[in-house]
């Protein structure tokens, strides 16, 4: 029986060519991580906190930026959704905006590569 959520655990190559894999579950405790090959570096890129899960991961391959959607009963109680920008080539975090469902573009489909 397969899990019933998204998990990420996919490769990218950055346009200077280094290699970065994605890694995270749309789950409890779920967040996004990247890992930079050739090194033990590992950054939290999208963590919106307890009960609100990762559910969409997009990637700019002209601009190295990785957008996440995280959604989901913050505190068990109140629906909230936030956008999470993290920049691959500097490491770091860029913004964090909670945001209304409604006004965000469809999710990407699953498909057999990005679970």
């Amino acid at each position: 029986m397969s899990p019933n959520y998204r998990e990420w655990d996919t490769p990218i190559t950055l346009k200077d060519g280094a290699k970065v894999i994605v890694k995270g579950t749309q789950s409890p405790g779920g967040r996004i991580e990247v890992r930079y090959a050739n090194s033990d570096v590992r950054k939290v890129a999208a963590d919106a906190g307890d009960y609100v899960y990762p559910s969409d991961v997009r990637v700019s391959s002209q601009s190295n930026l990785m957008y996440v959607k995280a959604s989901g009963l913050a505190a068990g109680i109140n629906h909230e959704t936030w956008l999470f920008k993290y920049d691959l080539n500097n490491q770091r975090l860029v913004m964090k905006q909670l945001v209304s469902d409604d006004v965000l573009p469809v999710e990407c489909p699953e498909n057999p590569t990005v679970k």
